[in-house]
């Protein structure tokens, strides 16, 4: 129905935002066990998730205790270590210093002692570090200096090495979260954030309502009202609109070297695709219907977009040249915000169907629909991480929220409202 959807683009471009009510039959997680010692093993679904004990002694010299901070932020964040109480050390970590008495950490329950020691400051700071296993003490797991340079990249940096090391693959902190966020009375603004919440910075300026941020060349780019009322797209820190067309220009999605963006140009919302700076456009899409939020897999394969075709919004998914466009939410009745794993198989999406609204995944080629969000609150555009592990999404609980694949372990990193969130990819 070309009506209802086009009425969510006029609904953003006037900062009206409530969706009707949405949902699903799927079945809701499993609660999370209580932590112990050793390790913690979740069984979800038929699937194992392992978090690794391990301790972080605050790292020594000026400005270590907030390096070691953020690092400890970070594995907690990445849902695959549980980082031990400080307040639990019973080693001498003076006498200590960067070597370990194993016994003081096997007591504690530590797999992992992660141990360092700061020097320099500011854009000059340099970090030696060591990584102990107090069960295989002989000598370090992980022996590394990193620097010169800022002392939070530096801990984002060794944070993701120690995920590599115990994953085999890196960890994505220090990249960034694009979102759009109201910021006064028919005002709405696009964000970036770091992926632990930090360094907000606002990218949009000087107009009123802007929205739909996406990752490109350049930077970010996102649609905004222009003087005569409608849409365009622009990219950050250029004051020229990238592609300016008669109607709405929105949802801009970037993949192997093209741009796939929606036009109502022909008094329907429709997905074209074309180079990135809006030239050599085509049209993919041509239904009664309106059709929006194309997203492209990470292989470039495909395009996923929200249409309504079929009565209320659903999540399809098409051949990049527009081919094989075909349905693949079915449970719920208003189900929008797809978003790809990296592996591109697995759609996340926001779905409702007469409750609140919550995130599912869904195999494109077949499976079952699986919910990771149930009973707390409205949870609504989901973007994976680039490493597949993680899903931030908005909350009506109070900001941007991350959890594993699976549901577990939902944390809060920033508050406010945000909205069409999208993870930089790496």
């Amino acid at each position: 129905m070309r009506r209802q959807l086009h009425w969510i683009l006029i609904a953003a471009a006037t900062a009206a935002a409530a969706l009707p009510p949405l949902l699903s039959d799927a079945q809701p997680l499993p609660p999370t066990p209580p932590a112990g010692n050793g390790e913690l093993t979740i069984t979800l679904q038929g699937l194992e998730a392992r978090l690794l004990p391990v301790a972080i002694p605050a790292f020594r010299g000026v400005g270590g205790d907030a390096v070691s901070a953020v690092v400890a932020n970070d594995l907690r964040l990445s849902a695959l270590f549980r980082v031990l109480d400080a307040r639990s050390f019973t080693a001498d970590l003076d006498a200590e210093g960067l070597n370990i008495t194993p016994a003081s950490w096997t007591a504690v329950g530590a797999t992992a002692v992660v141990k360092a020691a700061a020097s320099g400051s500011g854009d000059a700071t340099r970090i030696e570090l060591k990584v102990w296993e107090p069960g295989n003490p002989a000598a370090p797991r992980l022996t590394r200096t990193y620097g010169p340079g800022n002392p939070r990249a530096l801990a984002h940096r060794i944070a993701n090495d120690l995920i590599l090391l115990y994953t085999r693959t890196a960890g994505v902190f220090g990249t960034r979260i694009a979102f759009a966020r109201r910021t006064g009375n028919g005002r709405k603004q696009i964000f970036s954030v770091d992926c632990d919440g930090e360094n907000l910075a606002q990218v949009s300026a000087g107009r009123r309502l802007n929205f739909t941020p996406a990752w490109g060349p350049g930077g970010i780019y996102f649609s905004s009202q222009t003087p005569d009322g409608f849409l365009a797209l622009f990219r950050q820190g250029r004051s020229e609109p990238v592609l300016r067309a008669d109607g709405l220009v929105m949802g801009a999605a970037f993949g192997g070297g093209r741009m796939a963006v929606v036009l109502t140009r022909d008094g329907n919302s429709e997905i074209y695709v074309g180079s990135p700076d809006g030239g050599g456009l085509r049209r993919l899409t041509n239904d009664p219907g309106a059709d929006i939020t194309p997203v492209w897999s990470p292989d470039g394969s495909k395009i996923a977009f929200v249409s309504d075709r079929s009565g209320g919004p659903q999540v399809y998914v098409m051949d990049a040249g527009g081919g094989g466009q075909r349905r693949v939410s079915f449970q719920g009745t208003y189900n929008t915000g797809p978003s790809w794993a990296p592996d591109s198989q697995t759609i996340a999406y926001a779905g409702r169907g007469g409750g609140a609204a919550d995130i599912f995944t869904v195999g494109v080629t077949g499976g079952a629909t699986r919910r990771l969000t149930e009973g707390q609150g409205n949870n609504t555009d989901p973007t994976y991480s680039p490493d597949g592990r993680l899903i931030a999404f908005s909350s009506s609980r109070g900001g941007i929220f991350l959890m594993n694949q699976d549901g577990l372990n939902q944390q809060r990193i920033l508050p406010g409202v945000a909205e069409g969130l999208r993870w930089e990819p790496r």
